[in-house]
C-alpha cells in the first residue's frame, strides 16, 4: 500500500507539473516501501537521491515556467522551493553521517509539503499557466 496516494484535488491543471508531482509522489513511496521492507542504507540512499535530484528539477522547470508567463507570486514560490531544498539537503547530509534515520516523521514532513505547497501554491501557478496559454 502506497503511503501518499495521488488525488484529484492535486491537479493543478498543468499536464507537465502534475506528471511531475506524479513522479515525486512515487518517489516519496518508494522510499518509504525501501526504508519499511528493510532495505540497506546503500538502496534507502539511492533512492533518496534520486528524490533529491527530481525535486531540483521540478522545481527548475516550475521557475522556468513562471519566468516565461512572469507570474507575479514567482519570488515567494520560488523562496519555498529554496527552503525545502535546504531541508532536505540537510536531511539527506544527516542521514548520510548517521545521525539521522529516515522515519514515518519524515515521510509525513515531505507528504505534507508536498500536499500544502501543490494545494497552497501550484493549483495558482497551473491556473496562471492556462490563461497565459489562452492569451496567445
Amino acid at each position: 500500500m502506497a503511503f501518499f496516494n495521488w488525488s484529484d484535488d492535486l491537479a493543478t491543471g498543468d499536464p507537465r507539473i502534475d506528471a511531475d508531482h506524479k513522479h515525486l509522489i512515487d518517489l516519496v513511496n518508494a522510499l518509504y516501501d525501501a526504508m519499511k521492507s528493510g532495505k540497506g542504507n546503500d538502496v534507502l540512499k539511492k533512492t533518496l537521491d534520486e528524490l533529491i535530484q527530481y525535486t531540483s528539477s521540478h522545481f527548475r522547470r516550475e521557475e522556468l515556467l513562471m519566468q516565461q508567463i512572469r507570474y507575479p507570486d514567482a519570488d515567494s514560490h520560488k523562496a519555498e522551493h529554496v527552503k525545502l531544498v535546504a531541508e532536505v539537503l540537510d536531511l539527506q547530509s544527516r542521514f548520510e553521517s548517521g545521525a539521522a534515520t529516515l522515519s514515518v516523521s519524515v515521510f509525513n514532513f515531505l507528504a505534507d509539503w508536498l500536499r500544502t505547497h501543490i494545494k497552497g501554491r501550484d493549483v495558482y501557478l497551473g491556473k496562471a499557466l492556462k490563461a497565459a496559454s489562452t492569451r496567445v
